[in-house]
């Protein structure tokens, strides 16, 4: 934990950032990587009868963090993707906490 989840960002941007947001991330919240699962969703977007590409979305899906920490992460995810794909790319990163007693690993909660 956490869990990324990427949208509309393709695998090789993916494999661009992974090591540097890796690092960061973990450097943010203590974590280890070992822990850190980052996944690209594929998907086709459409609008008014039309595919479209979109920009890029990403899922943190984490145990609840003090808000400081969320913006800090936001910020690293939305400036680890803008360095590949552009400045004027606009990113969005939407925070799901979990509560640590809902997240089961190997049957058993945290």
């Amino acid at each position: 934990m956490p869990h990324l989840r990427f949208r509309a960002v393709s695998v090789d941007t993916l494999q661009q950032i992974s090591t540097p947001l890796l690092a960061d991330l973990c450097a943010l919240t203590g974590g280890k990587p070992e822990f850190v699962t980052m996944e690209v969703i594929d998907g086709i977007r459409v609008r008014a009868g039309q595919r479209e590409t979109g920009s890029p979305f990403v899922e943190l899906v984490w145990f609840e963090r003090p808000q400081e920490m969320q913006d800090a992460a936001a910020a690293l995810i939305t400036r680890h993707l803008k360095a590949v794909l552009g400045e004027e790319t606009y990113v969005v990163v939407q925070v799901l906490p979990i509560v640590k007693s809902q997240y089961y690993s190997d049957g058993q909660h945290y």
